[in-house]
C-alpha cells in the first residue's frame, strides 16, 4: 500500500461516511473513502428507513423503486391492551412511505452512489489513526484491515472525516469523548423467515414484558423484501439497572412475548442475534476539531425518540461536506470549525425534548401507564408519531406541525 494525498479522507463508508464522499464528489472534490470491511457487509440495524431517511437517500438520487426496498406506509403499535396503526403523515417536506432494506444491501448502495459520482473507494483498509501536522488533523495511517505486520502507509489529505460509527475510535487520539449526560442505547436484532408478515407497516412494542415483569426498552418488527423480517429489541441507559439488563436478555424477552403461532425460534432463524450501541442526541464532543468532523454515529447523531440513526447520518454528511467544500473553495479552512453550532442549531432543541423523553422511558412504571392512557387515543398518537420521527412541515404546516414547530422554538428558548 502506497502513500497519497487527497483533498478529503473519509473514514468508514456507512451511510454517513458515503453521503459526505457523494456530497463532496459532485462538487468535484478529490474524495476518498476508506473502509475496513468489504461490500457487502452486515451491520446491527433495525434496517427502516422513515420518511425522513427516505428524503435522504432520494438527495442522493437513490431509486427508491429498487426491488430490495420494502414499502412501508406506516407505523403499528402495540401494547397490551390496543394496537393502533397509524399511516405516515402527508408533508410537504417528506414522502409519505418509508422503506426497509438490510445494511448489508443498503450501506453497498449508497457506497456506489458515492463511487458513481467520483469519489475513490477503498475496502478492506483500515485507518489506524489520525495524522497530525502542528496540530492540525491532516489525514491519516492506514494499512490493509487483518494484516497487523504489513507496513502502514500515509493517507495525506486537507481534511478528515470520522464516519467509523458508534464505537469511533479514530477520534479519540484528536479529544472526541463521550459525553456521559447524554443517553446511550443498546439493540440487538435477528432475522427470520416466518409466514407471518406486517404488510405494509413496520411494527412497536412499547411495553416489553418478561412474564408479569415490566421491562424498559421497545421491540420492532421490520418487514423485509423477499419474505424475511427483521425482530429487534432496544433499550436505554436512562433505565436506572441499565447494566442488569443486557441486550440479548431483552431480545430474548420480547421473541418469547410474541404469539407462538407466528413461529419465531431457532428453526426460523437466520443468522444470529447481533448486538451494538446507539450513541444519541450528539453525545461525542466535539464534534470539531481543526481539520476533522465527524459524521453520523460517530457524532452520536441518533434521535433519541426512536433510534434512528440513518437519517441523522446522511444528513450530517450532507452538513459537513457542504462546509469542507467551502472551506477549500475559499481557502479558509475555519470554516468548518462552524460545524458544530450547524448541529446545534439543526437539532439541538429536538434532541434536547429527545433526551428528556428518553429519561421518561428509562422508568417503565411511568411508560407503562403512559402507553396505556395515550394508545388509543388517535390524535395523540398521530402527533407522537410525527415528532418521535422527526416529521414536520414546521410553522407552515397543519396545526400538528405548527405545534411541534412551536414546542421546538420553547424548548430552544429555554
Amino acid at each position: 500500500m502506497e502513500s497519497f494525498e487527497t483533498d478529503v479522507l473519509v473514514v468508514g463508508a456507512g451511510p454517513g461516511g458515503s453521503a459526505t464522499a457523494y456530497h463532496l464528489a459532485r462538487h468535484g472534490i478529490d474524495v476518498t473513502v476508506v473502509e475496513k470491511a468489504a461490500f457487502p457487509r452486515e451491520k446491527v440495524c433495525g434496517d427502516g428507513l422513515t420518511p425522513r431517511s427516505v428524503k435522504a437517500i432520494e438527495d442522493m438520487g437513490v431509486d427508491t423503486s429498487d426491488p430490495g426496498f420494502e414499502k412501508v406506509i406506516g407505523l403499528r403499535t402495540h401494547s397490551r391492551r390496543t394496537t393502533i396503526s397509524l399511516p405516515w403523515p402527508d408533508l410537504t417536506s417528506f414522502p409519505p412511505y418509508g422503506l426497509v432494506m438490510p445494511r448489508e444491501g443498503f450501506d453497498h448502495l449508497l457506497a456506489q452512489r458515492a463511487v458513481k459520482a467520483g469519489a475513490r473507494l477503498m475496502e478492506q483498509t483500515e485507518a489506524i489513526g489520525p495524522r497530525f501536522v502542528d496540530g492540525y488533523v491532516a489525514g491519516a495511517t492506514v494499512r490493509p484491515a487483518g494484516e497487523r505486520d504489513a507496513e502502514p502507509a500515509e493517507i495525506r489529505a486537507r481534511f478528515v472525516i470520522a464516519a467509523d460509527g458508534a464505537a469511533s475510535r479514530f477520534g479519540k487520539p484528536a479529544g472526541v469523548t463521550r459525553d456521559p449526560k447524554k443517553p446511550l442505547g443498546i439493540a440487538a436484532r435477528r432475522y427470520y423467515r416466518i409466514d407471518y408478515h406486517p404488510g405494509p407497516w413496520i411494527e412497536s412494542w412499547l411495553d416489553l414484558r418478561d412474564g408479569d415483569l415490566l421491562l424498559p426498552g421497545y421491540g420492532w418488527l421490520f418487514p423485509v423484501a423477499g419474505g424475511r423480517i427483521n425482530l429487534g429489541a432496544g433499550l436505554l441507559n436512562t433505565f436506572a439497572n441499565f447494566k442488569d439488563v443486557s441486550a440479548q436478555h431483552l431480545f430474548d424477552a420480547f421473541a418469547r412475548m410474541l404469539p407462538p403461532e407466528w413461529g419465531i425460534g431457532e428453526e426460523t432463524a437466520e443468522g444470529r442475534v447481533l448486538s451494538g450501541p446507539l450513541p444519541m442526541g450528539l453525545n461525542r464532543t466535539p464534534q470539531a476539531v481543526p481539520g476533522l468532523l465527524l459524521v453520523g454515529d460517530a457524532a452520536g447523531a441518533v434521535n433519541p425518540f426512536n433510534g434512528e440513526g440513518i437519517a441523522y447520518a446522511i444528513e450530517t454528511g450532507q452538513i459537513a461536506a457542504e462546509l469542507v467544500h467551502e472551506a477549500l473553495i475559499t481557502d479558509r479552512p475555519a470554516v468548518t470549525m462552524q460545524y458544530p453550532r450547524l448541529l446545534e442549531d439543526t437539532y439541538g432543541a429536538y434532541f434536547m425534548v429527545g433526551r428528556w423523553f428518553a429519561s421518561m422511558i428509562g422508568k417503565p412504571a411511568i411508560m407503562g401507564r403512559a402507553t396505556n392512557a395515550l394508545l388509543p387515543r388517535r390524535g395523540i398518537m398521530s402527533f407522537a408519531l410525527r415528532a418521535m420521527a422527526n416529521l414536520s412541515d414546521g410553522r407552515d404546516g397543519d396545526l400538528q406541525d405548527r405545534m411541534l414547530d412551536l414546542a421546538l422554538r420553547l424548548a430552544k428558548a429555554a
